[in-house]
């Protein structure tokens, strides 16, 4: 059993890297009648997620990073309850209709549901997950066992096996446990990640400044799931130690200011525990700080600091300096490499 498992991953891999070289001979250049879509249709979950993949189609048309002559669309799900696939469809087919009238039955159309804010994957929950990188191997010149995407480290930054990193900075003296996430980040000064840890940072757009968040927990903690009452807020856990021992070591009190939105359903997700900051750098350290804390159960009150949720960092969020940040990563990586 264990032979064929492997000889179907190997098939699948290959006939996925057979795809993926076919896609790369079409990324800038006109495609013909039949070599692709005629309509690429992406479906978005609110309009900022919608703003963020209209920038980033922007974008790589004019890196050339897709195939030409093909109609790109985005079509934001309408507001209020959450419509599933089967509604954003039938939202986006009259969305084309409206477009194209009758002409588009003639057409061959690619429908991407990317709305929704990814409960499994997080990084994904701001800029979207249509755009969100997904490697296939880990770079040849690492040799140890980790995956960086789309990001600048200092060569004396040490990553532990089986840490990703996407679109972030690392300094000198940052030392990543193994097995982590990292996500939209600015670690300059001395830190320390714990093994397993997972570090996503948000741009956020306040009363009309810019501040920013950092989410900051285990990778296996289990986001989604949520009790009634703050009686029952021990049942959850936060890098595997009960959420009320955080609590405790944060000095926060257990009172329904303690989480946003909905009160019926208490959650890591809805737990306003992460510090806003004037810098993406203080951000992620102030929250490295706390997840530290609890690692090592010691003393760190984040009663001085103005708190979010991960649920509150998404109605803020501020794509456009998001988008911003990542350009800037890819200009300074383009820039590298021409000089090399």
């Amino acid at each position: 059993m264990a032979s064929a498992r492997v000889s179907v991953d190997v098939t699948l891999r290959e006939a996925i890297q057979r795809k993926l070289r076919r896609f790369s001979k079409l990324r800038g250049k006109p495609v013909a009648a039949g070599e692709f879509w005629d309509i690429v249709a992406i479906t978005a979950a609110d309009e900022k997620q919608e703003l963020a993949y209209r920038q980033q189609l922007s974008k790589k048309l004019k890196r050339k990073e897709l195939p030409l002559g093909v109609q790109y669309h985005v079509f934001v799900d309408p507001a209020g309850a959450k419509i599933g696939n089967g509604g954003s469809t039938l939202c986006a087919l009259r969305c084309l209709e409206k477009l194209y009238g009758d002409k588009w039955n003639s057409f061959t159309i690619l429908l991407i549901h990317s709305g929704g804010y990814s409960q499994r994957l997080p990084s994904a929950s701001a800029l979207g997950k249509i755009f969100t990188a997904l490697p296939l191997d880990i770079p040849p010149c690492s040799g140890k066992g980790y995956c960086i995407i789309q990001s600048i480290l200092d060569l004396r930054c040490s990553v532990g096996a089986g840490s990703v990193i996407e679109y972030s900075r690392l300094g000198p003296d940052v030392f990543v446990g193994e097995n982590c996430f990292i996500s939209n980040s600015y670690i300059i000064t001395k830190a320390v990640l714990p093994a397993y840890s997972f570090v996503c940072s948000l741009s956020l757009k306040i009363n009309g400044h810019l501040e920013y968040s950092t989410m900051a927990f285990g990778v296996q903690d289990n986001l989604k799931n949520n009790v009634k009452t703050l009686l029952d807020i021990k049942l959850l856990q936060f890098f595997g130690v009960s959420f009320l021992s955080c609590l405790d070591i944060w000095n926060l009190e257990i009172t329904e200011e303690l989480f946003s939105g909905n009160k019926a359903h208490l959650s890591l997700w809805s737990a306003r525990i992460f510090p806003v900051c004037s810098s993406l750098s203080e951000s992620v350290i102030t929250s490295l700080k706390m997840l530290n804390a609890v690692k090592n159960n010691s003393p760190f009150s984040l009663n001085s600091y103005k708190l979010f949720s991960i649920e509150e960092m998404l109605a803020y969020k501020d794509v456009e300096d998001m988008v911003a940040y990542r350009e800037q990563i890819f200009l300074d990586i383009s820039l590298k490499s021409s000089l090399i």
